[in-house]
């Protein structure tokens, strides 16, 4: 402790020696870390782990968070605020709660985005700011605050912010001590004295008057909102801002809750109020490290388990992430999350922040009394506080907006508290008063509920609201016996599982059910995926998740199964690219399951022999990723893996989950710039700078690859990543305005345009730039990109939309004139002009491109105008280009399809249309839209085998799968095309349809069997082989050694050797086999590639993971 420092101040005085003054400045400073130094977390500690949770110093976690100035005053659910804030979205009429002004949300937004964050240390500390009052929620780490500044200004040199205000006197005055009837007469500085006199907080008072007095002594005024009594709260802060005027060189500094706070006194004594903010995912996650490095001092590797286990929980589980920004709540989740697997098992997480915010945080954290007409509250206990809360979210979720509306009116929130006090035979007068109360109290201590205005209310934590409604519906199936088993799944689980904002309560529901009961429910999902459509895979992620949620999987070894099965289907399926991002909400769930699960080893031993080698799909790698439990197979994939995508995603695997590893850091660092393909160089190059950004050395390397790698598309995405996370670097700007003019391809200058618009469009210099460039730059991919972001950006300028004018007729390149036409639709719609030349440009622009623009534009403008009507079905027929005459005949169907006409016309372009390319497209326009009518069935039966073009007998096949697999007549006629039809690619798509579709049924695994010897077409041969391989047999095996060695077609050979390779890397065939092909094959490309294939089968073996 730096006590000189801190005594150097002491007064020359009568009363006391100097001497005597450092004695007791020395004497405070030691009772401050006694009784401020170590967290009390027996509250906060479920009783289970009382005995079990090391001691905690708050200095060693303490995570500064940051204060907005002035806040405006408003309560909505967190969910809400988050988007309202963070993403500054101003939220739609149907995302608010009854009674909230979308205004006040208007001038709310734009307030924060006014007032950036700031540390909090340093407004404290501000010489400018000599009186705060800040501002929190319940939770939000006010009164550590106040203790960290104590224990920081009494210990060894501040550091940080607090270094400005080294050798000053901290002094804490807890309020809700001060509020006692003794004091209501006394001063503060009678209180300091006692707190002096009795416990060794405070400094004597001739001490305490000198540094007042100097402005060396920092003031801290911990909980005005503890003063349950308004007029005795009032007149505390007229105490207050009079003690601030006593002391005008003292620092002064007031906390509060925001509920309940009445400004006006300490605005007229010139304070300046802040807001504390929720805490970010990089301070939880630096939360995180500090809590476990203290909690686990002896094993850093568990410690850098359970940040994983915390950070994942954060990164991916959206209530989890909304919880952990309030401290209190973070340190209920770090100290569970000691003993428990997160998110899994954050239904307890939940159960125990609601107990300690409604039973505990007053009474036992903070030792307030209770507040007037408080009695029923206190005579319920926690269960029974808990029971209460259940039937409120009961309500809520059986409201007229249901579970996603979160808002109750204050007339039903009362009726159901008046119920539930009558059950105790409350006398109805009494109970009316105290359901009153405990809305009041829920709302302004307890921090469950917020008050949105026109007395509408609703969680402040959606995560409360849906951990109360699964809790509810968990009780009344297995308590109250409200449901049979069936009547759970079709009732709760069938009924609600479309509605996404009924997923978290399922989820939630499933995790409290036995194995007996959630294997049903699983399956009931895996149903509902197979009837959705194939680009809708909402009820496959959803099934992956609640299998997550069971805790003894076991028994669930064939939902298991089939769950792998459809994603197998779905990240491997001819059709993927319907699948979209969405799948990436199922990675956590996957990274959640156990060594052990077999779904693991039958996904893993898919996707090495067959699943890596789809072309050019980044999914089955990043499935596999989450699959993973060590970097062996991962680092294996990033470094020999013959397809760049699965190096890329294995690279970024490795980047976000064992980027800790000395090892794995340098084998991504390496791989970003050696990798002999440009895919795996940007994926990696990406993942760095996503997940890494705080690293230096990240950005340097990144920095360097916008300027000196060799390839175009790495350039173009470095650039991109510097922008994004890196904006504030001036270097950042220079580089990107060069490249707007000066880089040789296309792409990054059109790349560079859009960067300098999206983070320096203040800058007079970025608006000049691309007015200029919108007609100067010599290709059209940049001139297009400048018309977009001017419209973007400066729609209000007249000159903008009089350029984009005349560039949707002028411009040279149909790329700019579309364009053009698009910009022109989406911000100036209601000028006539614009309705008029879209038309005209449908028809008349000489390029295909514009004029698809503007029959897209047309449909989603104008689609009940007649007009556009006729002209897009001509367009159908007439349209002399077949693409986009394909595209025609799609937007008919997307926006006529109840018209007789659109569907005679798509009916007859599956014969008639001269185009294999439109015939597809109709094809699938039929399946999609009437899928039901036994008509088109049997037209895309036909066309399966019928069609003169191959490509449009595969798109029948593929939709005969996908809209009718129930139909036994469907793997008949597909088997009948893998061997029969004459176009290999036909041949091909039907053999993948069996293998996703009926990888079980004998007859198909015969075929792929045959196929895999017999077919005449090396690709389909090599195909087949693969769909063998995953069955993973010692017949497949030896016939892979004897492909391997004698196929007659090198890719054959090579292929062959691969699927050994990571298929049976322990085999003790394999690794010799192999190192004789490596030098014996007759073929230089598959001798390369066998030794590639070694070197990846010793770095499986070393590892010591394989499957």
């Amino acid at each position: 402790m730096n006590v000189q420092e801190l005594h150097q101040h002491a007064p020359a005085s009568p009363e006391i020696t100097p001497a005597e003054a450092q004695a007791a400045v020395e004497a405070y400073a030691g009772r401050v870390r006694v009784s401020y130094g170590r967290l009390d977390l027996e509250v906060l500690t479920p009783l289970s782990e009382q005995n079990e949770h090391p001691v905690v110093e708050l200095r060693e976690v303490f995570v500064t968070p940051w204060v907005r100035a002035d806040p405006p005053q408003v309560e909505l659910p967190r969910e809400l605020m988050k988007r309202l804030v963070d993403q500054g979205e101003l939220l739609g009429s149907g995302d608010l709660p009854p009674g909230t002004d979308p205004t006040r949300l208007h001038q709310i937004r734009e307030a924060y985005r006014q007032r950036p964050p700031a540390d909090v240390l340093e407004v404290v500390a501000d010489p400018q700011v000599k009186r705060v009052v800040l501002l929190g929620d319940p939770g939000a780490g006010k009164s550590t605050l106040a203790r960290y500044l104590a224990l920081a200004l009494t210990g060894p040199g501040p550091l940080g912010p607090l270094a400005a205000l080294k050798g000053w006197l901290p002094l804490v005055v807890e309020l809700r001590l001060y509020a006692d009837e003794r004091w209501r007469e006394r001063t503060f500085e009678d209180f300091l004295e006692h707190l002096h006199i009795t416990e060794g907080m405070s400094v004597p008072t001739a001490v305490l008057q000198d540094r007042l007095y100097s402005g060396k002594a920092l003031v801290v005024f911990d909980g005005l909102d503890e003063l349950f009594d308004p007029r005795v709260r009032a007149e505390t802060a007229r105490r207050i801002a009079a003690f601030a005027a006593r002391y005008p060189e003292t620092r002064v500094v007031v906390t509060s809750r925001v509920i309940g706070y009445q400004r006006a006194t300490l605005d007229g004594a010139d304070f300046k109020h802040h807001m504390l903010q929720d805490l970010t995912e990089r301070q939880i996650a630096e939360f995180a490290r500090r809590w476990y490095a203290n909690a686990c001092l002896n094993d850093s590797a568990q410690a850098a388990q359970l940040v994983r286990r915390v950070t994942d929980a954060v990164s991916h589980s959206r209530p989890v992430r909304e919880l952990a920004g309030n401290p209190l709540l973070l340190t209920i989740l770090a100290i569970i999350g000691r003993r428990q697997t997160l998110p899994r098992d954050r239904h307890g997480v939940y159960r125990h922040a609601v107990t300690v915010l409604v039973a505990h945080l007053d009474q036992d954290v903070k030792h307030l009394k209770g507040q007037p007409g408080s009695e029923a509250w206190e005579d319920l206990d926690p269960d029974e506080l808990h029971d209460l809360l259940r039937l409120l979210a009961r309500s809520m979720q059986n409201g007229s907006s249901g579970i996603a509306g979160n808002h109750i009116h204050v007339r039903e929130l009362e009726t159901v508290l008046f119920g539930y006090l009558r059950d105790y035979e409350l006398p109805p007068m009494k109970a009316k008063a105290a359901a009153r109360a405990m809305v009041d109290r829920l709302r302004t201590r307890n921090f469950i509920l917020s008050r949105y205005g026109g007395e509408v209310y609703g969680f402040v934590h959606r995560a409360f609201l849906e951990y109360l409604a699964a809790a509810d519906i968990a009780h009344r199936y297995k308590e109250d016996r409200e449901w049979s088993p069936d009547e759970l799944i079709e009732q709760v689980f069938k009924a609600h599982a479309g509605d996404p904002s009924w997923h978290e309560v399922l989820l939630l529901v499933i995790g409290q059910l036995s194995e007996r009961d959630a294997g049903p429910a699983i399956d009931c999902l895996l149903q509902l995926h197979r009837q959705s459509p194939a680009e809708d895979n909402s009820m496959l992620i959803l099934a992956v998740r609640a299998l997550a949620e069971v805790r003894k999987i076991g028994p669930l070894a064939g939902q298991s199964h089939a769950v792998v099965d459809a994603l197998i289907q779905a990240v491997g399926g001819i059709s993927f690219l319907h699948a979209g991002g969405e799948l990436s909400a199922a990675l956590p769930a996957l990274t959640s399951f156990s060594e052990y699960w077999s779904g693991r080893h039958r996904y893993l031993s898919w996707f090495l022999v067959s699943g890596q080698f789809k072309a050019n799909l980044d999914w089955p790698t990043r499935v596999a990723g989450a699959l993973c439990r060590t970097p062996v197979i991962p680092a294996a994939l990033a470094m020999y893996a013959p397809e760049p995508v699965v190096r890329g995603q294995a690279l970024s695997t490795l980047t976000e989950r064992w980027w800790e590893d000395p090892e794995v850091r340098g084998l991504v660092l390496d791989r970003a710039t050696s990798d002999p393909d440009d895919v795996p160089r940007y994926i990696a190059l990406a993942a760095l700078a996503q997940l890494r950004s705080e690293n230096p050395e990240v950005r340097d390397l990144i920095f360097d690859r916008a300027i000196s790698e060799p390839d175009n598309v790495p350039r173009y995405i470095a650039m991109g990543l510097l922008a994004r996370h890196w904006s504030e670097d001036p270097a950042v700007y220079t580089l990107i305005l060069d490249r707007a003019t000066g880089a040789p391809e296309e792409y990054s200058r059109s790349r560079a345009l859009e960067l300098l618009a999206r983070h320096w469009s203040e800058d007079p210099v970025t608006r000049a730039l691309i007015l200029d460039r919108a007609t100067s730059d010599p290709d059209g991919t940049p001139r297009s990109t400048a018309l977009r972001v001017l419209a973007e950006r400066w729609s209000e300028d007249p000159v903008t939309r009089a350029l984009i004018l005349d560039r949707a007729t002028s411009d040279p390149d149909g790329t700019p004139r579309s364009t053009a036409l698009r910009v022109l639709a989406e911000r100036w719609s209601e000028d006539p002009v614009t309705r008029a030349l879209i038309l005209d440009r449908a028809t008349s622009d000489p390029d295909g491109t514009p004029r698809s623009a503007a029959l897209r534009v047309l449909a989603e403008r104008w689609s009940e105008d007649p007009v556009t009507r006729a002209l897009i079905l001509d367009r159908a027929t007439s349209e002399p280009d077949r693409y986009w005459r394909s595209r025609a005949l799609e937007l008919s169907a997307e926006y006529w399809s109840d018209d007789p006409e659109v569907g005679a016309l798509i009916r007859d372009s599956v014969t008639s249309e001269a185009s294999a390319l439109s015939r597809s497209a109709a094809l699938r326009v039929l399946a999609k839209c009437w899928p039901e009518d036994p008509e088109v069935h049997a037209l895309v039966r036909d066309r399966a085998s019928c069609d003169p073009h191959d490509s449009s007998r595969s798109t029948a096949l593929e939709l005969l799968a996908r809209h009718w697999p129930e139909d036994p007549d469907t793997p008949a006629l597909i088997r009948d095309r893998a061997s029969c039809d004459p176009h290999g690619s036909s041949r091909s798509t039907a053999l993948e349809l069996l293998a996703l579709h009926w990888p079980e049924d004998p007859e198909t695994r015969a075929l792929i069997h045959d196929r895999a010897a017999n077919d005449h077409d090396v690709e389909i041969r090599l195909d087949a082989l693969r769909l063998w391989a995953a069955e993973a047999t010692d017949e497949v095996r030896s016939a892979l050694h004897e492909r391997a060695r004698c196929d007659g077609n090198e890719a054959v050979r090579r292929g062959a050797v691969w699927m050994l390779a990571w298929g049976w890397p322990a085999d003790p065939l394999t690794l010799p086999a192999l190192q004789e092909m490596a030098v014996t094959d007759s073929s230089e490309d598959v001798r390369s590639a066998t030794a590639q294939a070694v070197q990846a089968v010793e770095a499986i073996l070393a590892g010591g993971e394989f499957f």
